[in-house]
């Protein structure tokens, strides 16, 4: 059991992990669109990523049918 927990651990990041990703995410888009958002903006931004799942899982639920 001890090794299938670490196995599952292994392939998550931990909190730090994620803390470091976001934060280098957000120093790319600012490079890359060359504007200098704040983290408070970035935290106010609406969750496009979430808002596209959810609608193309309510998409998936429609009937074929459905125009």
């Amino acid at each position: 059991m001890g090794q299938l927990v670490e196995a599952l651990a292994a392939g998550h990041p931990t909190a730090a992990q994620r803390v470091e990703r976001l934060a280098a995410d957000r120093e790319a888009v600012r490079r890359v669109i060359g504007v200098g958002i704040s983290d408070k903006e970035f935290d106010q931004a609406p969750d496009v990523l979430g808002n596209i799942y959810r609608i193309a899982a309510d998409k998936a639920r429609m009937p074929r049918d459905h125009p």
